[in-house]
């Protein structure tokens, strides 16, 4: 079983960001589900201007999405752990600039870009509990595990 996360974190400039990139976002996602500019986002998470604070609402946003992820990477994890003939247990990572180049259209290749920001930063936290565990594991790109049954099984793909 995961060890729970304290959200009873201070809230800091520091912290804040720290909880952004665990989450695998960029500040202009932030401020777009936010409502503001990415220019406040780095005021929000710039020493040089103390004064200059992340929102109550920017902190729930992202402290509700690190709860969401904990439970999704402890579902992965039991399923993972569930699956004792696989050794090592392959885990998928996406190239996010593939992603990015492969489509002409920014909407979609930005969408696609954050989707691939956001699976990556679970995978992160998935080998990190493997380790925790002494469960094997390796990293592989898309399409070296879309042929993999058992990944499509427990990670959906």
């Amino acid at each position: 079983k995961m060890k729970g996360t304290d959200m009873q974190t201070i809230h800091t400039k520091a912290g804040f960001k720290v909880l952004r990139e665990s989450l695998g976002l960029y500040q202009s996602d932030v401020a777009q589900a936010a409502g503001v500019d990415v220019k406040t986002v780095k005021n929000w998470e710039s020493p040089r201007l103390p004064r200059c604070r992340a929102t109550a609402e920017a902190w729930k946003y992202l402290e509700n999405l690190a709860e969401v992820q904990e439970r999704e990477v402890g579902c992965l994890v039991e399923k993972i752990v569930g699956e004792t003939d696989v050794n090592p247990y392959p885990l998928p990572y996406f190239r996010e600039q593939d992603l990015a180049a492969e489509d002409a259209r920014a909407a979609r290749a930005s969408s696609d870009a954050r989707a691939a920001r956001i699976s990556n930063a679970m995978t992160r936290k998935v080998a990190f509990e493997l380790t925790r565990l002494a469960i094997p594991y390796e990293f592989r790109f898309e399409e070296e595990a879309a042929d993999d049954e058992r990944l499509s099984e427990i990670w959906d793909m």
